[in-house]
């Protein structure tokens, strides 16, 4: 079901909640920005435990901006799992379903089939793992058959390699049960791995939405470029010092850019060039000396200092790397001009 937010805004203290979104139904949407940008605040908003200074908030054609958080069929995973510690695994789901005895028994064993927990029902919460919890919270979330599923960092206690598992079930399970979810991280990696879309925010606005790919690819700023994941963010004004070849009117809008503009490019759209090698033409490059390398397997990730600035590069070819000072390279057409915030 399709969630829209019509010019919202909540004050809490000196910080202020103030957007406006739509978004699509079915799919699993990725509230992300740094802590403190109001993406839980936005959460809450959203169920009914944070009630609005001004907007709407509506979810289908259902409007449901003042309805009690009970009615407004919207289930929440909260990021400290708020199970019931006195209680089983089995009461702690059916806590809440309209349910007799037997049909919520029977709905709680389908929903740890799907988590899967199967025969969890019976245990103590005190009795499982944290990610045992976490999946038993999701169950109870989903066990009220809601139209919107929100997820606020559920897995930031989780080690790395539980995470990633999680994660895949999660979304998993989104794909199975076709419910709109909306899901707070901060983690740049999980929004690119699960997400439909990304709504990217900072300081209580939305500052850019589209799939994962289109902000890694076409960051609208550079708070989008250097956020979702690894980035190069050179002043236009120190191109022309550090990179041979650089033109500012070969860039669409080009060559008059505002001052705090900057001249974005991924740490893999670099190229390391060996003595033989030389730059094509119209491909910009420049000179550096290794500051930083760390082997990542199939990959080695670089910083390189270029002038006075660093420069990341992220590159497949090790067995160039044998001199501390290294010429490297970037195509004009995997740049992009950025504005400052």
């Amino acid at each position: 079901m399709n969630l829209t937010l019509k010019n919202i805004k909540l004050a809490l203290g000196e910080f202020t909640l103030d957007c406006s979104l739509n978004l699509p139904s079915g799919k699993l949407i990725t509230l992300l920005g740094p802590s403190g940008c109001g993406k839980t605040s936005l959460l809450k908003s959203i169920a009914g435990l944070y009630p609005l200074d001004r907007g709407t908030i509506s979810l289908g054609d259902r409007d449901i901006t003042n309805l009690d958080s009970r009615f407004r069929k919207v289930g929440m995973v909260f990021q400290d799992y708020a199970l019931f510690p006195h209680m089983s695994v089995e009461k702690n789901i059916c806590y809440g379903m309209n349910l007799k005895n037997d049909a919520a028994r029977k709905r709680s064993d389908e929903l740890l089939e799907m988590v899967e927990l199967p025969g969890f029902g019976t245990r103590m919460i005190e009795e499982l793992s944290g990610g045992e919890k976490q999946r038993v919270a999701l169950a109870r979330a989903l066990a009220s058959d809601p139209d919107l599923l929100l997820l606020d960092e559920p897995l930031s206690a989780l080690d790395a390699r539980l995470r990633r598992v999680l994660r895949r079930q999660i979304r998993e399970i989104q794909l199975k049960t076709g419910i709109t979810t909306l899901y707070v991280t901060h983690d740049q990696e999980e929004a690119m791995a699960i997400s439909d879309l990304v709504v990217l925010m900072k300081d209580g606005r939305v500052c850019q939405t589209g799939s994962p790919r289109e902000i890694y690819t076409t960051p609208a700023h550079r708070f989008a470029g250097e956020f979702f994941g690894s980035a190069n963010l050179i002043p236009l004004g120190d191109c022309s010092h550090i990179l041979d070849g650089f033109d500012p009117s070969a860039f669409p809008g080009g060559p008059d850019f505002p001052e705090d503009s900057y001249l974005f490019f991924r740490p893999e759209d670099c190229r390391i060039l060996s003595a033989e090698d030389s730059p094509i033409q119209k491909e910009l490059s420049g000179t550096g000396k290794i500051l930083y390398e760390e082997y990542g397997g199939d990959f080695h990730y670089l910083e390189i200092k270029s002038g006075s600035l660093c420069i990341k590069i992220k590159t497949k070819s090790p067995e160039k790397l044998q001199d501390s000072e290294i010429r490297w390279m970037v195509r004009p057409e995997d740049c992009l001009i950025l504005g400052d915030d």
